[in-house]
């Protein structure tokens, strides 16, 4: 949902084209000025909505021929208001409302910007997701394969998570994440460098904490963030199903899971281990995209700590092959992959699962079909492998095989992931 712009405005006359790195080499002051052209432009447009309202206006052709005062989101407005549909009328309304919360949430980190900063040198990339959010709320952005109302759930949570981090961090005042029932954002001290570092967390309703639950530490994809993964109604639907508890670190951003990254998954591990009662057998790490990419890097560092691993929307590259291989020689893998993938190349999971099967390790496939890249686009499968994965029996009471040695690194026909900006969950 990032759209690398500083500041969002909702009408062209007034849109912001500085660069989230041109924010970063600005001081807080320069955003915070941008932030006054932000408010000031919301103020006329709804007063432009307004007007078009009153028009009344019958069709599009008719909206066309209006005055040109009236701007980009009053002629969506009125689409809106004019289509007959009540549901287009309550997600609109939904989106109006999450805007204003993320532009509460805008106003606090731009009066705070210094002392978040300070805090957790998050303050920028807090800015850039906040920013990118308040057009990624609109119905406009819904993509055609997701109904509204997982739209509006998925946004909802996002935004409620987004409005937690940054309020905590312009406070001072962390949660505890003993205390956490449902959905929230955390940060936790890294053990790398001493840095807070944003961990969500979902805890399902069921949790009670006199009973073992699973445990599912989840890797988010690029442009994504921790908070995209515990938004995902899939992701949720299936923790509540299976009563497990999941982690989903921020992990240094886009870092390609590379160290310090792996580090931060090691400790938001720790952290909910030592939080909440999990079930030791029953730990699994899991991973979308860039995360799916991630879990063969994170993973076989410390294979010891996992009870099974799920790969979906990214695998394996040449480089990180051999390492998978020989950490994962006794763990069960699940590759999820949509058929319709507009990112992975065609067959490049499937040539994944044959990897892993044919050296030795248990690895099991699940290709949505119609899925694309995003988790909700690929619930079914998604949903299957993820109970498959939690249901069966704790790996320590497996008798694996072992895998051959590795004699250099297998020629999967894929380089490593490409530094240019990835797909939203959206997508």
């Amino acid at each position: 949902m990032f759209s690398g712009v500083c500041c969002v405005s909702v009408r062209p006359a007034t849109f912001c084209t500085a660069t989230i790195s041109s924010c970063r080499r600005r001081s807080a002051a320069v955003c915070g000025e941008r932030s006054t052209q932000f408010h000031g432009s919301i103020r006329a447009a709804h007063a432009d909505e307004t007007v078009g309202v009153a028009l009344g206006f019958q069709n599009e052709r008719n909206m066309m021929k209006a005055r040109a005062g009236i701007g980009a989101t009053a002629i969506a407005a009125a689409l809106f208001l004019t289509s007959g549909s009540r549901a287009d009328v309550a997600g609109m309304d939904a989106a109006g409302s999450l805007q204003a919360q993320l532009t509460v949430a805008r106003n606090t980190l731009l009066q705070h910007f210094r002392e978040i900063n300070d805090r957790s040198g998050l303050a920028p990339a807090l800015q850039e997701r906040i920013d990118s959010d308040v057009t990624g709320v609109a119905m406009s952005a819904k993509p055609a394969w997701m109904d509204q109302r997982s739209f509006v759930d998925y946004n909802t949570v996002m935004v409620r998570l987004d409005q937690s981090i940054v309020d905590q961090l312009a406070s001072g005042r962390y949660h505890d994440i003993k205390a956490v029932r449902g959905a929230d954002d955390l940060l936790m001290k890294s053990p790398v460098d001493g840095s807070l570092q944003p961990v969500a967390v979902y805890v399902p309703p069921s949790y009670d904490a006199s009973r073992p639950v699973p445990l599912v530490v989840f890797l988010h994809g690029r442009t994504a963030s921790e908070n995209d993964v515990i938004a995902s109604p899939t992701v949720r639907a299936a923790a509540d199903a299976t009563h497990a508890i999941v982690v989903a670190p921020y992990a240094r951003g886009d870092s390609q899971y590379v160290d310090p990254a792996s580090v931060d998954v090691y400790a938001a591990l720790d952290l909910a281990a030592k939080s909440f009662n999990i079930d030791r057998k029953s730990i699994y790490l899991a991973g979308h995209s860039m995360g799916g990419y991630g879990v063969f890097i994170v993973g076989p560092k410390h294979p010891e700590d996992w009870s099974g691993v799920m790969a979906v929307s990214g695998g394996m590259v040449t480089e990180t092959a051999n390492d998978a291989i020989r950490g994962f020689a006794h763990l069960p893998l699940y590759l999820v992959v949509g058929s319709e993938d507009q990112i992975v190349p065609k067959g490049y999971m499937k040539k994944n699962a044959d990897l892993l099967s044919g050296s030795g390790l248990e690895a099991h496939y699940y290709e949505q079909p119609g899925g694309r890249h995003a988790i909700d686009s690929l619930a079914v499968a998604f949903q299957r492998a993820w109970h498959d994965m939690l249901s069966r029996h704790p790996m320590a009471l497996i008798t694996p095989t072992p895998a051959p040695a590795a004699t250099g690194a297998p020629n999967l026909g894929f380089p490593s992931p490409s530094p240019a900006p990835g797909p939203t969950l959206h997508t």
